[in-house]
């Protein structure tokens, strides 16, 4: 059975048909949760799903959207490759959802204005906080080729940032597009992948 984890208590409850591991917001509490949630496992899980809201870094994309990482990196570098699931994808637009595919880049902060012009020039699709730790972590406690899955649903984009008034009807789309995707979530194993 996958771990599904998430960030935050409002992304739990919309994600609760997947019953997620709540990390708490950051890169160190990411990976902190995640080395707990493995600790206490009998067994390593069939892969790790992370999972929540996030911000596009591109033009064009909309909040409710859902963006599948392919790529997984942080100012570190790269923690991880081929995350994207065609199945997941099949699964998420057969919701009805727009779907992008692309690189999620996390950050030890709210990424805004010029920064998230910054990223999108890198090559960047989406941006979070906690994935890229919380992939770390997996790898270096389960080694041997754990499927990972990382899966953002926009909230702010390029147009709509967080923390204006776009957000109070951004928000509540992004949520019931995560509740969704939650539902797919429960039944994501990696041999689909």
């Amino acid at each position: 059975m996958p771990l599904v984890a998430c960030a935050l208590g409002i992304e739990a409850r919309a994600l609760r048909g997947a019953r997620p591991v709540r990390t708490g917001m950051g890169p160190e509490r990411a990976e902190r949760a995640i080395r707990r949630a493995l600790a206490e496992r009998a067994h390593a899980p069939s892969g790790i799903v992370f999972a929540g809201l996030g911000a596009s870094a591109v033009p064009g994309i909309r909040p409710g959207d859902v963006v599948i990482a392919t790529e997984v990196r942080d100012d570190r570098g790269v923690a991880a490759t081929d995350t994207a699931s065609d199945w997941a994808v099949d699964a998420v637009h057969g919701l009805g959802l727009a779907v992008h595919r692309g690189v999620l880049h996390s950050s030890d902060h709210v990424v805004r204005g010029a920064e998230r012009a910054r990223l999108a020039g890198a090559g960047v699709t989406c941006v979070d906080m906690e994935t890229a730790a919380a992939f770390r972590a997996a790898r270096e406690l389960v080694p041997d080729g754990l499927p990972l899955l990382a899966v953002r649903v926009v909230v702010d984009t390029p147009e709509y940032e967080l923390a204006r008034p776009a957000t109070l009807l951004n928000g509540p789309r992004a949520l019931r597009a995560l509740k969704q995707v939650g539902l797919v979530l429960a039944t994501w194993h990696p041999q689909f992948c």
